[in-house]
């Protein structure tokens, strides 16, 4: 009778531990990034290894930068710990490193084509391809992706699949790799709730997912992001997505008003990743698209955990 008294209590309180709101705040810590060489602009992907101290951006134009001992997001801006900057053949959206199998994950986008390789790096001359499809929309492709620590591996696209692309579609499609390094490796789809963005114009109107992180086995981080041309700024929020595998549905919950929390005015946020092996630490990167204004330049978050 105890050691099933004990397994429920188990039970129950894991279930209670994924389901609990999680919560960031600001505490004043942003910068931007000083041009420490001209190639590091159209930063579009982030990844921290904390193992190791190295810090992975990855730029739309193709160039992949490793930063080495941060301590600090301003030391980003010492050129002496850029230990290594590659350009590669791929027009970056995201990066991510799994270190329970050495593999890097990352998504491309070029001209009207998406795709999805891993490797042991993105020069690794023997990557494989995961997936590959037309853009669904115009610059809406694949833009996130997350790796959980079990292994699997998350696929979001930036505005949704094709025929998913449209104002009064509100649920896309997010691919969800169990294992993701098979040779013929399942597949299984998951609706999440977008928010459209009426108040844009154009195909800004649309909405977009910029960045995916895993927080455990269960559960995302969902970064959302518009574009409002008539005044000129961004509005960004970030969510807490849980998995419902009995329903193939993610619901999710706002974690963080970046123009509600956040005390200066927000870029064109892109990237995000972990600073910490316990995850308290969350940094947020935009793309300055190669230009500099009130929403395009090397802005760089840091959210902490509640």
């Amino acid at each position: 009778m105890r050691t099933l008294l004990l397994l429920v209590l188990f039970l129950v309180t894991g279930k209670i531990s994924h389901s609990q709101s999680l919560q960031f705040t600001f505490e004043g810590d942003s910068t931007t990034i000083p041009l420490v060489r001209d190639s590091l602009r159209g930063i579009s992907g982030l990844d921290i290894v904390p193992a190791t101290g190295d810090w992975h951006l990855v730029s739309d134009r193709g160039w992949h930068f490793i930063f080495h001992n941060i301590h600090s997001i301003r030391d980003l801006g010492d050129v002496s710990r850029l230990t290594r900057q590659e350009k590669t053949p791929f027009w970056f959206e995201s990066i991510r490193y799994a270190a329970g199998t050495s593999t890097y994950f990352w998504t491309d986008e070029y001209e009207y084509v998406t795709s999805l390789f891993y490797g042991k790096s993105p020069s690794d001359s023997a990557k494989h391809i995961l997936l590959k499809l037309p853009l669904p929309g115009p610059n809406k492709g694949l833009e996130g992706i997350a790796v959980t620590p079990s292994g699997a591996l998350w696929v979001a696209p930036e505005a949704g699949w094709e025929g998913e692309t449209r104002m009064n579609q509100d649920t896309i499609t997010f691919f969800y790799y169990p294992n993701p390094l098979l040779s013929d490796p399942v597949v299984e789809r998951y609706r999440y709730p977008i928010n459209r963005c009426p108040f844009a114009q154009g195909e800004e109107r649309l909405g977009g997912i910029s960045e995916i992180l895993a927080v455990d086995n269960q559960r995302l981080l969902i970064l959302e992001r518009c574009y409002d041309a008539s005044q000129k700024r961004v509005t960004a929020n970030l969510y807490l997505a849980t998995q419902n595998p009995a329903t193939h549905t993610l619901t999710k919950e706002l974690a963080f008003d970046f123009n509600r929390q956040f005390l200066d005015a927000v870029c064109n946020l892109e990237a995000m990743a972990w600073a910490d092996d316990q995850k308290q630490t969350l940094v947020l990167i935009a793309d300055d698209n190669f230009r500099r204004n009130q929403t395009l330049r090397n802005q760089v978050i840091v959210l902490r955990r509640r």
